[in-house]
């Protein structure tokens, strides 16, 4: 048979087998899945999900999708308490540094035997790495969303502007600082600054972790000893990291008044209303900055370069993972809905109204992917990218990392005695194992 004649026939019996399964389902109670995603919240995001969704429901008559939005910051601890609760939704979204603490408390269900079910090469569609991430004691508990390198985000006219070029970002930390002091100015001549060369978003927020990482790592530092059992945040490096982000703030002053009070989408709008010149992020970054004030015209107007280089070339790795209640009552239907959402059909389509990349090689390698110029940046740091601690007192651990970062940044403490105190916090939490 034909190559086109194969197609053909592949087409006829998906048709027959959506036909089969379809009134399978209408012939019981319909199926309603609960699905929770914080991007619900975001126009953007939220306009490519709802999107997807109608697609999904198009195809499974059978199946409603019941959106259930909820902030960033607040989905782990809803999370946790409405899976003690056995009440979690069907199918939510999570990020790395809280999926290993879902697998241990029982909060996800396994998807291995779902995973069996599929052909032999389905799991070859995806990178080895975060397939190997989400897997917990040999099991498969997420299948991966976007991956995705952090990286130095600026705006090419700002640059020029203050005499910088624009084809040549900071390429050390050093240099970092500097374009940061003479991207600080007075535009319109009042004697106030009104531009800022960096900013940050060092409130409490879930988005900090990746934004500090990269300088952290790229100094030589961690945040725990290779063996995970001590903090590493008295060592030479790590002050030396902890003193160079608190002085962007205290001594340099490149960073706009409040840094302690923003989020990471205070940081987008900052950039989007060209306030700041430089910011790190990633392939989200410059739809939502986009969004918030088309003038700009990000596409052309901002730039994607790798993180500035310490002692190491390091980034932090993004990755997402999507999980399965483990007291769903419909798991083949959340398995069907999880299979669509990765999808190299659906990566493709959030590639491209969101700009993220994806875990899948098989889209990573489309011409959309690697002829985008802040795409080909990201997958290309990715050879740099680690990922946060995948240990349980992560979030913990990191709050008492932010504590004495805003203390040190508002003056509260000195730095070294702000520093001091969260090594001994981050060494009390780990006396708890």
């Amino acid at each position: 048979m034909t190559r086109t004649g194969g197609r053909v026939v592949a087409a006829s019996f998906v048709a027959a087998l959506v036909v089969v399964l379809a009134p399978a389902i209408r012939a019981g109670e319909a199926v309603t899945l609960r699905f929770s995603n914080w991007h619900l919240v975001e126009t953007v995001w939220g306009r490519s999900l709802r999107e997807a969704i109608r697609i999904f429901e198009s195809r499974n008559p059978g199946i409603r999708i019941v959106p259930e939005p909820i902030s960033y910051a607040e989905k782990e601890a809803r999370y946790q308490a409405e899976c003690a609760a056995r009440r979690m939704p069907d199918v939510v979204k999570l990020h790395n540094f809280s999926l290993a603490m879902f697998f241990e408390l029982g909060c996800a269900a396994d998807l291995t035997p779902f995973v069996q079910k599929e052909s032999p090469d389905f799991l070859k569609s995806w990178y080895e790495f975060p397939i190997k991430s989400l897997t917990y004691r040999g099991r498969l508990m997420a299948m991966p969303g976007d991956y995705m390198s952090m990286v130095l985000i600026y705006n090419r006219e700002l640059f020029r502007a203050a005499g910088l070029d624009p084809n040549r970002p900071p390429r050390t930390w050093e240099e970092f600082r500097e374009y940061g002091r003479r991207l600080t100015r007075d535009t319109d001549g009042d004697g106030r600054v009104d531009q800022w060369g960096f900013s940050m978003p060092a409130s409490k927020n879930p988005g900090l972790p990746l934004r500090v990482l990269p300088i952290v790592w790229s100094f030589g530092a961690d945040f725990l000893t290779p063996d995970g059992r001590r903090s590493a945040m008295n060592t030479p490096e790590f002050r030396e990291a902890f003193r160079f982000i608190v002085e962007l703030a205290t001594v340099d002053r490149v960073v706009p008044p409040g840094v302690t009070t923003f989020g990471p989408q205070d940081v987008r709008i900052q950039m989007a209303h060209r306030r700041i010149a430089m910011k790190i992020g990633s392939g989200w970054t410059y739809p939502i900055v986009n969004a918030i004030n088309p003038q700009l015209n990000a596409m052309e107007v901002l730039e994607a370069a790798p993180m500035p280089a310490g002692r190491r070339r390091v980034t932090a790795a993004w990755l997402s993972g999507w999980i399965m209640s483990p007291h769903t009552a419909h798991p083949e239907a959340a398995w069907r809905f999880i299979k669509f959402l990765t999808s190299k059909e659906t990566e493709k389509k959030f590639f491209e109204d969101n700009r993220v990349i994806s875990s899948r090689k098989d889209v990573n390698v489309l011409p959309m992917v690697k002829m985008d110029k802040f795409s080909r940046v990201i997958v290309q740091e990715l050879q740099h990218a680690r990922l946060e601690p995948q240990i349980k007192e992560w979030p913990e651990i990191f709050d008492a990392f932010t504590t004495a970062l805003q203390e040190a940044m508002t003056g509260a403490k000195p730095w070294e005695r702000a520093l001091l105190d969260g090594h001994t916090r981050v060494e009390g939490i780990l006396a708890r194992r």
